[in-house]
């Protein structure tokens, strides 16, 4: 009895201690004449701007695929559905006063843009505007470079839990030499919990965090990424938010537009070209090809072109 006394006493002493401590912490700042932070911004502008992004959906994507699994071949039998890359869809449309080359997509919050800086630089350099397909080429290559170095980390791994094998030796090296060098990197940064090494792990969440994030990249050629307006959209029924682009590129406004799509303007889609130079022919661009590759560019370049000038020459015809 005399021991659970005691023990109180020591309780209340410690208590009163510590509150004496934080008490004096507290009125340092200013307790209790501090009200807080509020909860919301009293302005439901800026309110709405803070949390407009969370209640964004998220792009989900899943390596491998969950679907039902219907191998069609025997490595597919083997190995499962081979994994492949799911990409924010971009839905192009045309309109009689935005153009031909518009397109929006679905705002996500966890969805990555190239810097305007680095879009504009593979634009100028790498001449690719309208067709995009071999970027995202690049990154389906990238991607599936990124899937084959996870499963040399994960044999690499598998490797120091079977003793019987001599990592050293052909054809082991190979994944050692792939991988050792991020482990000799990492060593001493990352703890070793009951004798388990993270690095590992914390090399398969990187992998894999990337292989996702490739999924979540929006190429928005011909615009840059600053050009795009958020705006909301009736699509199938349901209102979204999507992020669209529309009307000039204001690369197009800056630079001279591409030769080889001035050519597929002026011989193949006059409409096109009739287009850009009544709404922004006041800008003083070049839709045209240059005079002396215009005048070298074939005049038969289609079936209707060919009826065109029979039909120019039937009337000739008739009254010889």
């Amino acid at each position: 009895m005399v021991f659970n006394n005691r023990i109180k006493e020591i309780q209340k002493i410690t208590y009163d201690g510590f509150k004496v401590f934080f008490d004096s912490i507290a009125k340092f700042f200013g307790y209790p004449d501090v009200p807080g932070m509020p909860i919301f911004p009293l302005d439901t502008q800026f309110r709405d701007k803070l949390t407009e992004q969370d209640l964004l959906p998220k792009h989900i994507t899943e390596i491998p695929p969950n679907q039902v699994q219907r191998p069609e071949t025997l490595t597919e039998a083997l190995f499962g559905t081979f994994p492949y890359t799911m990409p924010i869809e971009k839905h192009f449309y045309q309109h009689n006063s935005e153009g031909y080359y518009n397109f929006y997509v679905e705002n996500y919050r966890n969805m990555y843009f190239l810097p305007d800086w680095l879009s504009a630089y593979i634009q100028i350099n790498f001449n690719i505007t309208v067709d995009h397909s071999n970027i995202e080429l690049c990154r389906d290559v990238f991607f599936y470079v990124v899937l084959l170095y996870g499963a040399i980390v994960s044999l690499r791994t598998m490797l120091f839990w079977m003793l019987a094998i001599n990592p050293y030796t052909y054809p082991w090296v190979f994944a050692v030499d792939f991988v050792d060098w991020i482990y000799d990197g990492l060593a001493g940064i990352l703890p070793c919990i009951v004798g388990i090494d993270l690095v590992p792990t914390f090399l398969g969440m990187l992998i894999g965090k990337i292989a996702d994030s490739a999924n979540h990249l929006v190429f928005t050629m011909p615009f840059l990424p600053s050009e795009g307006t958020k705006v909301k959209m009736l699509i199938d029924g349901d209102l979204k938010d999507v992020i669209q682009f529309h009307y000039l590129p204001y690369l197009w406004y800056k630079y001279p537009i591409p030769m080889n799509l001035r050519e597929f303007w002026y011989l193949e889609r006059p409409d096109i070209l009739n287009f850009m130079e009544k709404n922004y022919g006041q800008f003083g661009i070049h839709f045209r090809p240059l005079l002396s590759q215009a005048d070298s560019l074939p005049f038969i370049n289609s079936v209707t072109s060919f009826e065109i000038i029979i039909n120019n020459y039937k009337d000739l015809f008739e009254l010889c």
